[in-house]
């Protein structure tokens, strides 16, 4: 299916163009364009648009591809995860088989917790990079996968917090987490419910390593 298709799809299901440019993180005239085949969306906005069709339950652009993604644990959303406890082999504590194309820079987390109901339902599939490399001020008011000084992963909405480098970290269904120092975070590049996240195997666990990994895996 195209995108034109698609995106007529999403909104005889009941968006609005404005909530598709929300969405997909672009603007309404540019959602405008997309649909009458005057440009192609290209990079992240194509993912986001593949993976918006996945939970809308629309048949999606080139639904036949898919990506292999490695699980590296838990992320909390309203439950308190602290990754030192997870001994995460580099391939992951599980590979799952997504219905959509993504970047090879990618990892997965599966959710715990219900504090960002209804769009985070326990065990979905959050898909984040590993190591995007981007300021985490630049994520300020999206949902974002975050890992914080204290050793704690969480899901949660990025806002500003009370001091310079420390952050306010907002549920949909819980108190906020206040000045909080993180030291990595991501964009959510996609979501996936846990029906349509296909188990391939689940890796051998790892000893527990002297020296914590980068990124997202910690």
């Amino acid at each position: 299916m195209d995108v034109p298709t698609v995106l007529k799809q999403l909104v005889e299901d009941g968006m609005t163009q404005a909530e598709l440019a929300e969405a997909l993180k672009t603007n309404q005239p540019t959602v405008s364009r997309w649909m009458r085949g005057e440009r192609e969306p290209m990079g992240n906005s194509m993912v986001r648009i593949r993976a918006l069709a996945v939970r809308r339950g629309i048949a999606g652009i080139d639904s036949q591809t898919r990506t292999r993604v490695p699980i590296m644990g838990f992320i909390g959303a309203g439950a308190e995860i602290d990754p030192e406890y997870e001994s995460v082999p580099p391939d992951g504590l599980e590979q799952v088989d997504l219905p959509l194309q993504l970047d090879d820079d990618v990892v997965g987390f599966r959710v715990r917790g219900d504090s960002m109901l209804p769009t985070y339902d326990a065990d979905t599939v959050v898909v984040v990079y590993r190591d995007k490399g981007i300021a985490t001020s630049s994520l300020l008011g999206e949902v974002v996968a975050v890992r914080t000084a204290d050793n704690k992963r969480y899901l949660k909405r990025l806002m500003p917090g009370p001091k310079p480098h420390l952050y306010t970290l907002e549920s949909t269904n819980a108190r906020p987490i206040v000045g909080a120092r993180i030291v990595w975070a991501s964009e959510v590049v996609a979501i996936i419910p846990a029906r349509q996240a296909r188990h391939i195997a689940r890796a051998k666990p790892a000893r527990p390593s002297a020296r914590p990994q980068r990124g997202a895996t910690k």
